[in-house]
């Protein structure tokens, strides 16, 4: 958890539940809310012009998102949508600004937070300019197991449908499953009632 949620509490945080689907925010709109998720799955993710979605990140219990848009002065660039049913804190802006002005800790815990995302974007920019489907779905998988710090072969289960592993790696969803059951005859995944497990 980024925020514990007494903190959020004591600083006029509420609590905000969303549908499976239903949209928290949209592209070019303006943030007012830092968003913490206290339980669920959300997708950020941004559309094409060919209508199909990309998706950015899928963060879950305990993550906050899009909290760096705050800071500036500029709409979001990304959606953001339930993807289960969800609980959201949300702090508006300005006492957000507050609590991180009264406390070094919770900013060093943004910071840290921060840091270890944009490890994480950093490190899939690089795997999607790779042209080859395997690399980018395995490079997928060893980012996941690595952010959930489960090294043991075939240990992680991959909690992403075909269909969101294609949105996180840019491939079609014909591609992912074809690739998927490639690595399972090579033996560098599994499949175990019907999840893929790494």
């Amino acid at each position: 958890m980024v925020i514990d949620e007494e903190i959020l509490i004591r600083n006029e945080a509420e609590i905000q539940l969303y549908g499976a689907g239903e949209t928290i925010f949209l592209e070019n709109s303006y943030p007012k809310f830092y968003y913490q998720i206290s339980k669920g799955l959300v997708k950020l993710n941004t559309y094409r012009d060919d209508g199909s979605e990309f998706i950015h990140s899928l963060p879950g219990n305990g993550n906050c998102f899009a909290e760096t848009f705050l800071w500036g002065e500029n709409p979001y660039c990304i959606n953001a949508v339930a993807i289960e049913d969800t609980e959201v804190w949300k702090l508006s802006r300005s006492n957000f600004f507050k609590l991180i002005d009264s406390c070094d800790e919770i900013m060093k815990s943004i910071m840290a937070y921060t840091s270890d995302r944009m490890f994480y974007r950093h490190k899939m920019l690089s795997t999607l300019s790779e042209n080859k489907p395997s690399y980018r779905i395995c490079k997928v998988f060893e980012l996941l197991k690595h952010h959930h710090k489960q090294p043991e072969p075939f240990k992680y289960i991959v909690p992403f449908s075909r269909q969101q592993l294609a949105s996180l790696t840019g491939l079609r969803v014909e591609t992912v499953i074809r690739t998927v059951k490639k690595l399972e005859k090579e033996n560098l995944l599994r499949i175990c009632n019907g999840k893929i497990c790494v």
